[in-house]
């Protein structure tokens, strides 16, 4: 019922608005707040009652161009279940009770508008009423449907038994897996038509343990039989169905054909044993090749250590060939040379200025052999921090090869394995070599840095391109940088500057450089 508090939506069909007046005002004297609308033809109630729901239409019997009947014949139409209350100053019980026939909810005179109120409240209530009813039909009828719909489109079938015993209802499902109709199951009692003889025993014995709350979680596995004797597997999933006071009063039962997966197991089964066979059989097979493999690359690290101390002994050679042999001849000629300038010059020979020439350019070039022999026979990474090593050898290279050559490096740098830093140093003498001889550089930039989870190493140059590691015209040099990056886990990257030269970059993950 509309409360007190709620505007009552008042359709009035009445011709006289000073009777429409009274009639509203006789509303709200009883206490109710109206919001209210009139109309006197059928096109102005379709109007209205298209453009808003009402709680109520108040009708008087008579107007001049249609009547009450006809305007409940509108509403009747539309489906709508409106409280209509017919109001008429001249109207006989016969033709009351016509109206009522036809589908008004009650009548008022109009001389008698107190009544109207009342009437109002409880045809009001009754339209709830009406609406829970068709409400709770509407509901049970989609539950009706939709458990029917699922219970017909479940792909298992589905059964279930009273206490005494009897089958009281299959779904189609179930009809089409077993292959009887449903009439032909229903109030029949164990041993059922679908229970194949030699399997009564087995059967009986785990619906027992069912009836006693026995039954194992994951269903039971039965073998049943079809209407034309074939056998089939199934698995059965059996649940206790309870009345309202929660005791059981039958057992619902979901059956699956299991056959295809029974035999798919079985053949998995088979496959499996065939396989764990093969297994067996590679394991050896496997286990040597293994074997010959750690030998193989055991015999390729001995092989490239040894690359690198034939490579270093060969380094160490030259720089004392250098020094010993060109060296010592070079510091002949240059005392020839000396002796040749004395003697013109006492003799007052003009040429004695070109021997002069000579043998400053002779000291010259017995200074860089000697700095190249030192380079070669004596400079290498002691055990010290990267990072000193580094700035040493930057400073070496510009003094005894007259080029620019800085190093730059964080203030803080993970402490290195002995080994990761001599092979990131060898790395950067191979590559400032590679700059120097064949790039023909006079700028070389030596940067390390920590990369959050590595170290990264860069060599820098603006002379001229040298060839990536693993381009066929890559010199044994770039190859031993290569190598020496694969002992230490580090990645290599050769490719050209941004506008010329090379750019060596050699990174090492952290996990691989942190000392013992």
């Amino acid at each position: 019922m509309k409360s007190a508090r709620s505007p009552l939506r008042v359709l009035f069909v009445e011709d006289s608005e000073n009777d429409a007046f009274l009639l509203e005002h006789e509303l709200r004297r009883a206490g109710h707040h109206t919001i209210s609308r009139r109309v006197d033809t059928p096109e102005a109630l379709a109007a209205a009652l298209e453009e808003q729901s009402w709680d109520v239409i108040i009708a008087d019997y008579l107007l001049p161009r249609f009547d009450g009947l006809a305007a409940l014949a509108m509403v009747k139409e539309r489906g709508l279940d409106l409280p209509f209350i017919i109001v008429s100053g001249h109207i006989t019980e016969d033709t009351a009770v016509a109206a009522m026939k036809a589908g008004a909810h009650d009548y008022v005179m109009k001389d008698k508008p107190a009544r109207l109120s009342s009437a109002i409240e409880r045809e009001l209530r009754e339209a709830e009423v009406r609406h829970a009813r068709r409400m709770a039909d509407k509901r049970l009828w989609e539950e009706h449907a939709f458990r029917r719909a699922i219970e017909e489109s479940i792909p298992s079938g589905i059964s279930v038994v009273d206490l005494d015993g009897a089958q009281t209802y299959v779904n189609p499902a179930f009809c089409q897996l077993v292959g009887w109709a449903e009439d032909e199951l229903i109030g029949a009692r164990a041993p059922f038509l679908y229970w194949p003889p030699e399997e009564l025993e087995t059967i009986t014995a785990a619906m027992e343990k069912v009836a006693a709350g026995q039954s194992p979680p994951g269903g039971l596995e039965l073998r049943f039989r079809r209407k034309d004797a074939g056998r089939f597997d199934a698995l059965l999933l059996v649940t206790p169905l309870r009345d309202s006071f929660g005791e059981i009063s039958g057992w619902l039962s979901s059956i699956t054909d299991i056959t295809q997966r029974k035999q798919a197991e079985d053949a998995l089964r088979r496959s499996h044993e065939e396989l764990e066979k093969r297994v067996r059989e590679r394991t050896a097979d496997l286990s040597l090749a293994n074997s010959q493999l750690q030998a193989a690359m055991a015999e390729r690290r001995r092989l490239e250590h040894e690359l690198l101390d034939i490579t270093e002994k060969e380094r160490r050679r030259i720089g004392l060939d250098l020094h010993d042999d060109l060296g010592q001849r070079l510091s002949g000629i240059a005392l020839m040379a000396k002796g040749l300038q004395n003697k013109l010059s006492r003799h007052g020979i003009p040429d004695a200025g070109d021997a002069g020439r000579i043998y400053e350019l002779v000291q010259q070039a017995m200074t860089h052999a000697r700095d190249l022999a030192h380079d070669l026979a004596t400079l290498d990474f002691q055990e010290t921090d990267l990072p000193t090593a580094l700035k040493d050898l930057a400073e070496h290279t510009g003094k005894a090869f007259q080029v620019t050559c800085n190093f730059q490096a964080p203030k803080s740098v993970p402490p290195l394995e002995n080994a990761t830093a001599m092979q990131l140093y060898k790395i950067t003498q191979e590559a400032l070599t590679n700059a120097i001889k064949h790039g023909k550089t006079r700028d070389v930039g030596i940067q390390l840095s920590n990369g959050g989870s590595r170290i990264v190493l860069t060599v820098r140059n603006d002379g001229v391109s040298f060839p990536s590691v693993v381009s066929r015209n890559a010199g044994m040099g770039l190859r031993i940088m290569n190598y020496r990056a694969s002992l230490i886990g580090a990645s290599l990257d050769i490719k050209p500057g941004e506008e010329s030269g090379t750019v060596v970059t050699c990174s090492v993950p952290l996990e691989k450089t942190a000392g013992n």
